[in-house]
Parts: C-alpha cells; structure tokens; sequence
C-alpha cells in the first residue's frame, strides 16, 4: 500500500513544523489513521530516533504497518491497536523513559469514513451500513444501540453536550417517533430524520455550509467513543511521559475538544503553550477541504 495516494490530514505541516522535531529523539502519534504523520515524523528522524504509533482501530494499525514498511526500517517505529489514553502504558512498556514529543489529530480518518460503519451519511458510502461508530469495532455500545435503545431525553442531552445541537429536542423527539414505527438501521435513514428537523427549526430557506446532520452524527461518534474521557486522560498523564522541553500538538474539531485542551493549559502552569492562539487552517486549506474549517491546532511544552 503505497502512502503517495494517502488523504494529507489537516494542518499536518504546521504540526509537525511547530513539533520541533530532533532526530534521535522519540515520539508518539497518537492517531495513526491513514500513517501522514507517522510518516512525516519518521522522515525527520535518524537511526536513533523512534517513532510510537496508536490507533484505537486495528484496520488503521494494519494499514499504516504495511505503508511505512515499505518506506522506512521497522527498527524506527512500532505501532499499537489502543487507546491513546494508554500512552504511559505503551511507552514504559517500550523501555522509554520519556518521550519528546507527541501529536493527536482528533478528527475522524478517511479510512473510518469510507469503512462503511456508519460514521458517514454519504450516498455512495453508507447507504447500507449500520449505525455503528465505534472506532474499535470490537468494544462498546453501538450508535444503533443509542439511537434505538436511550430514552428521549438523554439522547437530546446527548446530541447538545457533544454537538452544540440547538435543535437537539427536535431530533430527538423525531428519532422516538421514526423508531415506534422500525428502527434506525442505516446513517441515511438517521440523516434523514435529523435533516427534517433542523429544516423545520430553521425554515425551508436556510443555506447550510455543512449537512444539517453533520452535528448530530459528530455528538454520537464522540459519545459513542468516549473521546473526552480519552483526551482528558491523555492530557493528565502527559507529565508522566513528556520529557522537559517535550512539545505536544493537538488538532480539534469541536469547541468541546478544544475547551478540554484550553482548559488543561490554564490549570497546569507545567504546561506552556507555544502559541497564544490555536493556530487554524488558512483560505487555500479550507477552499480545497471543507472539513478543516472547524480545525483548530494547540501545541504546548512541559516547563
């Protein structure tokens, strides 16, 4: 699998610029997804540098160990199916004493949005997929079990906490009455019902810039997934396997995810951001890819 055809992730080159990154030193990516920046990093790296790769889905770890073989010694990477909040774990277990660096991109791969599980809503994608959503297929409650299972209230909580949804009562009340006649059981049908009822909110003569359904589908993969709790036990144990001086970038998507990085810096003086302001996606990025506009990069030190 060669990575010359691979989607460039956003904002890669003004993280790995800002990374600072030093050849004989070690680093982790967090997110492999389609290997971009494991294979940026590992091209800035020597003999003596090492490369710690995670992913939570093993399509992904399978996926990039097979593209980065064919580019660079397997003596200067090794890859991990976890979870990122496990990065203590994984690089004591390695025989590291600290790392001097790392990176988290927490937006969703092509890989999982072309995998038919549900975490697109795209015709030609997941017409018949199910509403899955889990990035380890193997753990968890379903969206499916979610969205055909909660009550009608906490699937509206749901929806406004992890979406910033302001029609969430609305859907949420539309997915109760779509279920007593069948279940959801495909990401159009889901979208559908979500589409109707932020049209009716808004009027039939709103422009959308995004799919009204986007919100929606974006609150359930993060419930789904766990991905506050993951990015909040990151940050927490970061101390504990950043060497001094060790940067660490993380590109968001969503104000939650950006509110729990921000927050973090202002509670640990430890921790020193290299810009005073997120860095952010410029015209010709978001002209040729419209889902970096929401993309917001935080890169910060231990003092």
């Amino acid at each position: 699998m060669a990575m010359s055809t691979r989607h460039i992730p956003v904002l890669m080159k003004e993280a790995i610029d800002v990374l600072n990154i030093k050849q004989g030193n070690v680093y982790v990516d967090g997110t492999l997804g389609g290997g971009g920046f494991a294979e940026e990093i590992l091209k800035r790296l020597s003999r003596g540098g090492f490369l710690i790769g995670i992913d939570r889905d093993l399509s992904a770890v399978k996926n990039a160990q097979a593209a980065l073989e064919e580019k660079f010694d397997k003596k200067n990477f090794k890859l991990f199916h976890a979870n990122f909040a496990k990065i203590d774990e994984i690089v004591k277990g390695e025989g590291f004493s600290g790392i001097d660096g790392a990176v988290l991109d927490l937006g969703i791969s092509s890989i999982q949005l072309e995998g038919g599980r549900g975490f697109s809503f795209g015709e030609d994608v997941d017409a018949v997929a199910g509403l899955d959503m889990r990035m380890d297929p193997e753990s968890g409650l379903t969206a499916g079990d979610i969205i055909n299972g909660y009550p009608e209230k906490t699937i509206a909580d749901i929806i406004w906490k992890y979406g910033d949804e302001k029609f969430s009562r609305g859907i949420a009340k539309n997915i109760i009455a779509y279920r007593k006649k069948k279940p959801l059981e495909t990401p159009l049908e889901l979208a559908e019902v979500v589409r109707k009822s932020v049209y009716k909110g808004y009027g039939k003569f709103k422009r959308f810039r995004t799919d009204p359904a986007t919100k929606t589908f974006m609150a359930l993969r993060i419930f789904v997934n766990k991905e506050y709790d993951s990015l909040t036990e990151f940050l927490e144990k970061l101390r504990t396997v950043l060497n001094k001086g060790g940067r660490t970038a993380i590109i968001s998507f969503h104000s939650g995810e950006d509110r729990i990085v921000k927050n973090f810096l202002k509670n640990n003086l430890d921790f020193k951001p290299v810009n005073k302001k997120p860095i952010v996606p410029g015209e010709e990025e978001i002209k040729n890819n419209g889902r970096s506009r929401s993309a917001k990069l935080r890169v910060f030190y231990y003092v």
